[in-house]
């Protein structure tokens, strides 16, 4: 395939996770869209995974980075090289632990063909170990006042009640974007390196610049549900804590209304704070609590502008 000829670039980003993005890039030979190539970004993977996957998926352009970059700076760097090799019209980004159905990226790119300020899409998203049970069905629902970014339909069994094509905030788990916006925008911020929500901050940006993202139903992905890095051992990390705490307070600032400001800063960050505390603390597991204030601190001195990096 001419470079030339490439519609999709296909970002992925791995670390350490070798089994998962094997299983991940095994999906991709069977998708049916006939212009895409994929470029896998290695965040410093120590597992072997870029060896396996430069043997295994000879089709696939690694980039091995010697340390973590982040989910934002990652992605960013990765988008780089795409527009530099490839120049296409759209960028999928999608995680590692996600499959795909044949036909998912042509149902994603089908309502750019009739909506002029459409600018993302995302699909629907299944539970892997139970075909009927939903991740995600129309991107995040974002409720600065009780701190809540969830998928909209987590957890439920789809019975059709989101087959609805309808406006939404795609996830980062997999979110086609038109390579223009993504470019007039700067890419995804670093300052939520090294994880979240540079997804959604970059789908609120989108908004604000007069786009806007689109939930295509029949566009079918599959997550596997595991715990990761958050956790160990059941319990939050302090690293966790610290990021979780400084990203989300500086997200809230950038966009959240006023109102939903003053009742989260007033009642509902003070409840989540003690509840989590207090859950941690029967676990023995005390440096939640120096992660939490840690990142409270940080999230006062980072400045509203943000970082856009591309």
């Amino acid at each position: 395939m001419s470079t030339n000829s490439v519609k999709v670039a296909v970002i992925i980003l791995t670390i350490n996770q070798q089994r998962k993005a094997t299983r991940c890039l095994e999906s991709f030979r069977a998708v049916t869209h006939p212009s895409f190539r994929i470029i896998l970004w290695d965040n410093g993977s120590g597992d072997g995974t870029p060896e396996i996957i430069r043997q295994e998926f000879p089709e696939v352009l690694l980039h091995r980075h010697p340390s973590n970059l982040g989910v934002a700076s990652g992605r960013n760097e990765a988008a780089k090289i795409a527009i530099r090799e490839f120049n296409p019209p759209y960028i999928l980004f999608i995680d590692n632990d996600m499959t795909v159905s044949p036909d998912f990226l042509a149902k994603l790119i089908a309502p750019f063909e009739t909506q002029q300020d459409l600018a993302q899409t995302a699909g629907k998203i299944y539970d892997l170990n139970d075909h009927r049970r939903l991740y995600g069905a129309g991107g995040c629902r974002i409720r600065f006042w009780c701190g809540d970014t969830g998928h909209v339909g987590y957890g439920e069994i789809d019975y059709g009640q989101y087959d609805k094509p309808r406006k939404c905030y795609p996830s980062g788990g997999c979110m086609l974007v038109r390579t223009d916006v993504f470019q007039q925008l700067g890419g995804f911020d670093a300052v939520f390196d090294p994880y979240g929500p540079e997804d959604l901050d970059f789908a609120l940006r989108v908004r604000k610049a007069g786009y806007y993202g689109f939930f295509a139903p029949d566009a079918v992905v599959f997550h596997e549900t595991r715990p990761g890095k958050t956790f160990e051992g059941g319990k939050y990390t302090e690293t966790f804590a610290r990021h979780r705490s400084k990203h989300w307070l500086l997200f809230m600032k950038r966009h959240a209304p006023l109102w939903q400001k003053a009742i989260f800063t007033s009642i509902t960050g003070p409840y989540l704070f003690g509840k989590v505390l207090l859950r941690e603390f029967k676990k023995g597991n005390f440096t939640v609590f120096r992660g939490l204030l840690t990142g409270l601190a940080e999230s006062g001195k980072v400045k509203n502008k943000g970082k856009m990096t591309l």
